[in-house]
């Protein structure tokens, strides 16, 4: 079974936490621009359970690096 701390450790990069109706959120630390937006990178997410949060920020670090990758190759 995935814990909070067990997402919060594996991204960092986030806050972490579950409501006090049961729903499992995630908020970025930081900005994300315009651009990574449009292609799809998320502020805040949610889900129903720990298993489905902690692949949709494993979903949204790949989606962050590939926005990424194609800024610095188009710069």
């Amino acid at each position: 079974m995935t814990t909070l701390e067990d997402i919060a450790r594996d991204h960092a990069g986030w806050i972490i936490w579950r409501s006090d109706v049961g729903r499992w959120w995630a908020t970025r630390r930081g900005p994300v621009n315009l651009d990574a937006i449009r292609r799809g990178c998320a502020m805040t997410l949610d889900a129903d359970d720990p298993e489905a949060l902690a692949a949709a920020l494993t979903a949204q670090a790949e989606l962050t690096a590939a926005v990424a990758a194609d800024a610095a190759t188009t710069g």
